[in-house]
Formats: C-alpha cells, sequence, structure tokens
C-alpha cells in the first residue's frame, strides 16, 4: 500500500490484483489526489474501515474478494465515496448490476490513462470533501473536454458540440474508425446537465446479434437459456444519464424496430417481461457507415433514422486536419511518459515528425496514437526518429506480392512488417466481401480480437466490400 503523506487531499482507493496497474494508476492520480492502492480485496475492505476514502477504483475480477464484494463494504462503511469498477467486456453484465447497486461508474479494460483520470476527477467532483474540479487536460488547445485540436474544422465541431449538449437532443455522430466518436461523446454527456450520472458506452459490432438485444434492455430470469437471474439492461443502467451506441449501423433490422419503440415510448421491455419500465436517457450515437445510403438500401431502418437525425456531428477525418497531426503526436509523447518510469522529455526529430504531417492515416487519430507509442518505445536518447516509426508511416512501402489470405493471422503476423499485418487483414476481407465474422474464423481468432486489430491497423471493412451487388453483407 503507498500513502502520499499530504492528508488534506481528496483520497482515491485503487484496488487491482496486478500490480503494474497499481503503479500505472497511483502515477496517473498522484497530482490530483492522496492516492492508496491494495492488491486484494480483503486489504482494500480494511482500508475502508480505517481511511476516509472519496473514490473507490476497483477491479471486478480477484482471488479473493471480487469487486462487488468490496461495493458491498465501501457502501457499509463508507456510504458516501464513490464506487468506480473495472472490468472486461467479458463481465459487462456484472458492471451493469453494479450501477444499479450503487456504483458510480465503470471503465472497460483495457482503458486508456485519462479517460481512467477524467472519470475519477469527475466523481470527486460528487465527494463531499472536494469541491467539483474539471476533468480536463492542462491545455489551451483542449476544444471539448478530452478533445485537443487546433484545427478549423474541429473548432467548428467544438461549437456545435457545445450548442447541442445543452438539450437531451439525440446525437448522431459520424465519421471515419478512430477519429474519436466516443471521446466526443463523452465530451457531450460532461458539458450536458447530465453530468454527474452515468455514462454508459457499447459498441454494437463487438457484441454477438443475438444477445445485444439482452444487453440493451435487459431479461428477466428464465427468459433464454443461460438467463438465471434477472438483469437490468443498459437503457436502465443510463437512466438518467447519457447511453452512447457505437456502431449503430451494424445492429440488426429487427432489434433496430425495437429500439425505435423504446425511444418512442420513452420505456424498455426487458426479454421475458410483459410490463413496460419508464427510462429517461440521452442517446447519442456513433458510426463511420452511410447510413442515409442505408435507409435507401433498406439495411436501416427509416423510422428510426427519423428518430435519431436530431442533431448531426460530423467529426473530420485526421488527413483533413494536419495541423492537429503536431499537436497530438507530442501529446501523445507526453501520456506516454507519464505511464512509464522514464524522466527525460521525450522529442520528435524533423524528419520524423514531417512523415507524421505527411502520412494519409487511414486509422486516424487511433493510428496516430499507436505509431507514437510505438515509436517512443523503440527510440533512444529521448528522441524519436523517422526510423523508429513504422515502416508504412516513414517510407511507404509497395505490399509484398504473395497470396496473404492463405495465410493465417500467427503467419502474417511472422512476417514481421506492420504493413503486411494491414494488408492481410484487407485481403481477407475483400475474400469474404467484408464480413468480418468469416474473416476472423478464417484468421482463426475471436470476431472481436479481429475488430481490435481492424482497429489498430486502421482497416475498414466498408472498403473491402463489392461496390455493387446485392446489399452490405452483415459481419
Amino acid at each position: 500500500m503507498t500513502m502520499p503523506a499530504d492528508d488534506e487531499r481528496s483520497t482515491v482507493l485503487v484496488v487491482d490484483d496486478k500490480p503494474n496497474m497499481l503503479r500505472l494508476m497511483a502515477k496517473v492520480l498522484n497530482e490530483d489526489a492522496r492516492v492508496l492502492t491494495a492488491e486484494r480485496g480483503a486489504e482494500a475492505i480494511s482500508i475502508l474501515q480505517r481511511e476516509p476514502v472519496d473514490v473507490v477504483l476497483c477491479d471486478l475480477r480477484m482471488p479473493d474478494v471480487d469487486g462487488l464484494q468490496v461495493l458491498h463494504a465501501s457502501t457499509r462503511t463508507r456510504p458516501r465515496a464513490q464506487f468506480i469498477l473495472m472490468t472486461a467486456y467479458a463481465s459487462l453484465n456484472t458492471a451493469v448490476d453494479a450501477l444499479r447497486l450503487g456504483a458510480y461508474d465503470y471503465l472497460t479494460k483495457p482503458f486508456e490513462p485519462e479517460v481512467a483520470r477524467a472519470v475519477v476527477l469527475r466523481a470527486l467532483g460528487r465527494a463531499p470533501t472536494q469541491p467539483p474540479q474539471p476533468a480536463t487536460i492542462d491545455s489551451s488547445n483542449e476544444v471539448l473536454p478530452g478533445v485537443l485540436a487546433v484545427s478549423e474544422s474541429m473548432r467548428e465541431v467544438a461549437s456545435l458540440v457545445h450548442r447541442v449538449a445543452s438539450s437531451d437532443a439525440t446525437v448522431v455522430l459520424l465519421g471515419e474508425t478512430g477519429t474519436g466518436k466516443e471521446r466526443v461523446a463523452r465530451a457531450i454527456h460532461r458539458c450536458s446537465a447530465r453530468s454527474a450520472r452515468s455514462f454508459v458506452a457499447v459498441n454494437c459490432a463487438a457484441i454477438p446479434s443475438e444477445l445485444l438485444e439482452s444487453e440493451l434492455f435487459g431479461h428477466s430470469r428464465g427468459a433464454f437459456t443461460g438467463a438465471n437471474k434477472d438483469h437490468a439492461g443498459l437503457f436502465e443502467a443510463a437512466d438518467r444519464g447519457t447511453l452512447f451506441l457505437d456502431e449503430i449501423g451494424e445492429m440488426p433490422l429487427a432489434l433496430q424496430a425495437k429500439l425505435t419503440r423504446a425511444l418512442e415510448e420513452r420505456a424498455v421491455r426487458r426479454l421475458g417481461e410483459s410490463i413496460e419500465r419508464p427510462v429517461d436517457v440521452r442517446l447519442i450515437v456513433a458510426t463511420h457507415r452511410d447510413l442515409e445510403a442505408m435507409v435507401s438500401n433498406e439495411t436501416f431502418r427509416r423510422d428510426l433514422w427519423y428518430r435519431l437525425n436530431v442533431a448531426l456531428v460530423r467529426i473530420p477525418a485526421l488527413r483533413d486536419r494536419p495541423e492537429d497531426v503536431e499537436l497530438l503526436a507530442h501529446y501523445f509523447l507526453r501520456e506516454r511518459r507519464g505511464a512509464s518510469d522514464q524522466q527525460a522529455v521525450m522529442e520528435l526529430s524533423p524528419s520524423a515528425l514531417d512523415a507524421l504531417k505527411t502520412y494519409h492515416w487511414p486509422g486516424n487519430v487511433r493510428q496516430l496514437r499507436a505509431a507514437v507509442e510505438r515509436a517512443s518505445i523503440v527510440s533512444v536518447a529521448g528522441r524519436v526518429e523517422l526510423q523508429d516509426l513504422p515502416t508504412e508511416i516513414a517510407e511507404l512501402p509497395a505490399k509484398d506480392q504473395v497470396d496473404l489470405a492463405s495465410l493465417t493471422w500467427t503467419e502474417a503476423l511472422d512476417r514481421g512488417r506492420e504493413e503486411v499485418a494491414r494488408h492481410y487483414l484487407e485481403e481477407v476481407l475483400r475474400k469474404h466481401h467484408g464480413r468480418v465474422a468469416d474473416a476472423a474464423a478464417h484468421a482463426g481468432i475471436e470476431r472481436e480480437s479481429f475488430y481490435r486489430l481492424m482497429r489498430r491497423f486502421g482497416v475498414e471493412a466498408d472498403a473491402t466490400r463489392p461496390k455493387r451487388g446485392s446489399g452490405p453483407s452483415r459481419a
């Protein structure tokens, strides 16, 4: 357990059985609060009994006492403390149940350190011993909470967001993969009157279609095989807060109809129940797909599109705002330094910066972050050189002449070049007409892992689908 000497500061207790996570979060939060750490749930409960804790940041899965037991103990011994659960998608149902039991919010692993810091700071703003503090990056270039930019196009986005945030209007965020749609959605929530309530996010493409309805609307015990208890859905978890549906274009048509009804009635019906439960939810949706074209192709419901299209925000691609590249690259370098033991100031050489500014960034901000993090790891003497950057950014090589789609993912990765890996994903998707589930099965990996690889390498399924045919394929 670590304990800074300043007892007058607000206190955050971080609980996780992984020492690396404890060290990372202690470093991230050290300037904002007095940080205590515990590697076991039992140790956390003991700390709660003797320390004036304001916020608990706790992992769900631990070997002795799990996160829900720590939540119960916190509710009893520190009822005014805010509780934030750290979990993975596999335990998302439990995280939603935790919200119903009084948890303030949850973080889905893996998460970015500054996202965790923002949630903790927002929770401290509600804590009795600490006046509200802004969960922002200390920068004059922050156009929205957690969003850095100097480009005019992003400043226009920020202006529109500030205007729509004050209302309860449904917001549609359009933009390519990796442009930061979820970050903008969180900014809308934080700028709204609902900021003190939960922000609940779900990626419609990452959850199997047969489970998505239960995740959104909940189910009663016995509603289907394996439904051993009543389960509140994400709509109920986000009551009086904000629900963010990412990749709304991947939602099955049958479920779109149920979503339309829920929005019209402002109520949800759990699977296996006949009663409707009223909910007060501000909905934000996002997609990289062309929803109007999908409406024309009858792959997206027209009535749902009309219901959603109240306030539309288009987030520009990074290649269309190159003036933001340098700002973001330097920020990611500083962020990387804060997440490691490196103390020297990391710099970008002129040649490396030129390469970053001239690259076309198909994966947008997400790809830029990954490139900078990788370069900072392999660089020496505190300076990122051109050769430290991924090959496709440093010199744009020609694609290898090989039938990549005949390989497994492991065989492709063994070729050792990120360009090959990206080309492999594209070729396998093209071979399967953009159907992610089929491509993942061919590659021999889970669909969710395939999606993560697509995001990492800036690959979009739409770009690999036939231009003409029977209509967009479902992933």
